[in-house]
């Protein structure tokens, strides 16, 4: 629709236009790269606003991280919170290790999933507090990406499951995290008026730059570095690693477009065949194991949500 130009007796010019009109010329002269510049130098002056693990969860972290400690000094760290005690047992006895019998204590708990291993159960069950927010204009947003976080995490977990060189706890947390670089992207936009305006531009923008965002505090966070190339590839499609074995990019690419499925998301209705994760992750499906993929992943999904 055309604007509507008046002009006054005085001579001056006024133009009129449409919401869709003010939106489009908002997002048009917004500075992008002005925008992208002060995330970067935020996060080189280590002032990004980015929430931390629970203090507890960082302990329990430096004691698995220290040579000299032991499954009962990593024991009486968790023991101190009931609530991360009661989700890592949860978590020994859920989908991802299956024993033969249910386990009702930490110190079996650290047993079973393994005193390294237990490292990524920390994360897994720590990292919600990552995605909490005081911000009342993104705190729904966060929520969301949290859901979809979940989705993909459980996804990944329960295939690498189906690859024996894959660790679940691995392809779970780099689920969790593959869109982490959302979070001080929304958190900055909030200084922005005109992209809390446009929620559509505003996620343009987000899917734009969050990778290598993403990739580059996982980095800082010393996560695995194989959970750092989740972030920074996991939404390259067209990636192609030959006869590369199959790895975790592969493993949360797959996970992402299944957690869409039934979705208004365009992911939802993508060509799969034009996806090579989906051929390297799916060699030889099988329906009786995908059916129970979907019960474990759901599985998974309530030990972390």
């Amino acid at each position: 629709m055309p604007k509507s130009v008046f002009q006054l007796s005085d001579g001056e010019v006024i133009t009129s236009e449409t919401p869709e009109e003010r939106k489009q010329r908002e997002i048009e002269s917004f500075p992008v790269q002005d925008f992208v510049n002060a995330v970067r130098e935020d996060l080189r002056t280590n002032n990004i606003n980015l929430p931390t693990l629970p203090t507890l969860a960082l302990e329990a972290l430096l004691v698995i991280n220290d040579a000299g400690s032991s499954a009962a000094d990593l024991e009486k760290v968790i023991s101190k919170d009931a609530a991360l005690t009661a989700r890592l047992i949860r978590y020994a006895n859920s989908p991802l290790y299956r024993g033969t019998h249910t386990i009702t204590s930490i110190k079996l708990a650290i047993t079973r999933i393994g005193f390294q291993r237990v490292k990524n159960a920390v994360y897994a069950v720590s990292m919600k507090e990552v995605f909490r927010t005081p911000i009342k204009a993104i705190e729904r947003r966060m929520e969301k990406l949290w859901g979809h976080s979940v989705k993909v995490g459980a996804h990944a977990a329960m295939l690498a499951k189906q690859h024996h060189r894959l660790d679940p706890d691995i392809a779970l947390v780099a689920g969790l995290v593959h869109d982490i670089g959302k979070i001080p992207l929304l958190i900055k936009a909030c200084e922005y008026e005109e992209m809390t305006r446009n929620p559509e531009f505003l996620d343009r923008l987000l899917d734009k730059l969050h990778p290598q965002l993403g990739s580059s505090i996982i980095k800082l966070w010393k996560f695995d570095p194989r959970v750092v190339d989740v972030a920074a590839q996991h939404e390259d499609l067209k990636r192609d690693p030959g006869d590369a074995p199959v790895d975790y990019v592969d493993l949360v690419q797959v996970a992402n477009i299944l957690s869409h499925e039934g979705t208004d998301h365009p992911l939802a209705t993508i060509d799969r065949q034009t996806v090579q994760a989906f051929a390297r992750v799916f060699s030889n499906p099988d329906e009786n194991d995908t059916l129970r993929l979907d019960d474990d992943t759901q599985a998974v999904a309530e030990l972390v949500f």
